[in-house]
């Protein structure tokens, strides 16, 4: 476990809320920049987005660049990753 890991972890416990900007989106989800931490080291899968209040299967997707706020559930070990829902 990197330093830069370990002090992520800590600044971010599980349910912490993650404030950051859009940092690229894959098919999968989105990569959020967070200051402080490493690029590409936040990220909220496709299960973790906001859903369309009239039609649950219609996921908003937002932008690159585009601010996002989020709540941490998983740190992931192996890839030095923090997961979050967005809110």
């Amino acid at each position: 476990m990197t330093p830069l890991w370990s002090a992520t972890r800590r600044r971010f416990p599980i349910g912490a809320e993650i404030r950051g900007t859009v940092e690229k989106a894959a098919p999968f989800g989105i990569f959020v920049s967070v200051e402080g931490v490493r690029p590409y080291g936040v990220v909220a899968d496709v299960a973790g987005m906001c859903k369309e209040a009239a039609d649950a299967s219609v996921v908003i997707w937002p932008g690159e660049g585009d601010p996002v706020t989020g709540v941490v559930v998983e740190h992931s070990d192996h890839n030095e990753q923090l997961k979050i829902h967005l809110t």
